[in-house]
Formats: C-alpha cells, structure tokens, sequence
C-alpha cells in the first residue's frame, strides 16, 4: 500500500504575512502541512495554485518548507501560477517536477491544465497534454492509475465554479473512457470536498490549504465556523491490487 497526500491551493502571497481574504495562507499552509506530516505519506502531490500571483519569492518559501519535510512530492501548475518560474524553483532533493511518477503498482499521472491569459480563470488541456496522456496510459495498460490535475473535469454543482473548469473536458473523456485501469481523477482549483463518479471512475475535489467556497448544500452561518470551512487536504490508500481509499482531513484552523 502507497499513502499519498494531496495539497492544494495554498495561494501563498510575497509576504509571509500577507493576508488573501482575512487569511494568512503562509500560516494555513505550514499548519497543514504539519496535519500531514503526522500521516507520514510516501509521497506528497501539490495541485496547483500555489503562489496567488506566481510569484518567485512564494514559490521559494514554498520549497523551503516542502523540502524540510523530506517526503517525496511532485506538483502541477494552476491558473494563477506562473509555470515558468515555478519550473526554474520548485525542485529539490525532495521535490520534483516529475509528472509521471510509480507508486508501488500504481502510476500517477499529472496533467497540466493551466491556460495562459484565462478569461476568468478556466483551464484547458492542449493538444501536447492529450497526446501525453494518451501515450502514457496506453504504456501503462498493466497498472492501476491515478490521474492529478488542478481544474476540475466534473461538475462542481456551482455555477461560477462550473464555468472555470477544463473547458476542453469532453477531449479528455473521450481519451480516459478507453482505459479500464484509470481508477481515479483528483484535483484542486474548486476549494471543495465533493465527489462525482463519471464513466465509473470516481473524481474528487480537495479543499484549499486556506479559504473555501461554501458548498452548494450548506450556507454561510454568521459567528459559526463550520467544518467545510476549515482548510483541509486529502489522504489516498493505493492498494496493489488497484483498490483505493481517500478521506479528506480538516484543520481546526478558524475558531
């Protein structure tokens, strides 16, 4: 059995201080990474969003304390990164820009969704991504897989949200449909714990490392905190057999 633990959203600003809507995301990033920490994965994937603004001086605190954790990991750009600068830092002893990666029995794929000028946000998978895709699962017929990407390819059940997915999904449908050892899609960009399964393949989006979006059968409770708001990340028990299991993980971080 492989345990991997999936970080997303951190949105880390140029200032270790610095605030994005009320929240310090250097603080709710180093508390939940010390939350996995106490889990020890094998391995530790960071899906996209990472710096609010790309920029460089996010992405190096970002390593620094990846690194520190001395845990494997590997991560995907999002639509508010800068791939080129994160390429340049976000590597390291620990830290990879791998994005086909053996699990034990499994491999793990990370796709690239990030487009660059995004009308509002959206994400796209270009003809390179696809083919990459195509390519890899049809050399990895014999194993489990499980695919990370930062845009969501199912519906949220949020309007706004829904309009700044993978605006291409059906292409990539079209490709994981004729792949039976597919066996799970995970990804960030949403700030939420749900689960859809579509072409019988489960898919799950994680909660952000910082703020969330309220959930569309829950409401906002003026003075009370609930636990769909609170940061979060998300554990896999990759099984050898291809078996799975995933639990998302709260952070008491708002009182």
């Amino acid at each position: 059995m492989v345990l991997i633990a999936q970080i997303t959203d951190t949105h880390l600003l140029d200032h270790p201080d610095a605030e994005m809507r009320g929240v310090k995301t250097d603080a709710s990033f180093q508390a939940v990474l010390a939350a996995v920490q106490q889990f020890k994965p094998d391995r530790l994937i960071l899906t996209g969003d990472l710096a609010h603004h790309g920029e460089a001086i996010a992405y190096e605190r970002l390593r620094d304390l990846v690194e520190a954790t001395q845990i494997p990991s590997y991560w995907l750009p999002g639509n508010h990164d800068n791939p080129e600068v994160m390429a340049g830092i976000l590597q390291g002893d620990y830290l990879s820009p791998d994005k086909n990666v053996s699990l034990g029995n499994w491999q793990l794929l990370l796709l690239d969704s990030f487009l660059e000028n995004p009308e509002y946000g959206e994400g796209f998978l270009n003809a390179a991504q696809l083919a990459w895709l195509a390519e890899n699962l049809e050399q990895s017929s014999n194993s489990p897989v499980a695919i990370a990407i930062h845009h969501h390819v199912v519906p949220a059940g949020v309007d706004w949200l829904d309009q700044i997915d993978v605006t291409n999904r059906a292409e990539f449908w079209q490709i994981v449909q004729h792949h039976p050892q597919v066996k799970t899609v995970f990804f960030g960009h949403v700030h939420l714990e749900y689960s859809v399964t579509q072409g019988g393949i489960p898919c799950f989006g994680t909660p952000s490392t910082c703020t969330q979006v309220t959930p569309p059968d829950q409401e906002l409770r003026e003075g009370d905190r609930q636990l769909w708001e609170q940061p979060g990340f998300r554990l896999f028990e990759l099984h050898d057999d291809g078996r799975f299991q995933t639990k998302v993980q709260r952070i008491p971080w708002f009182e």
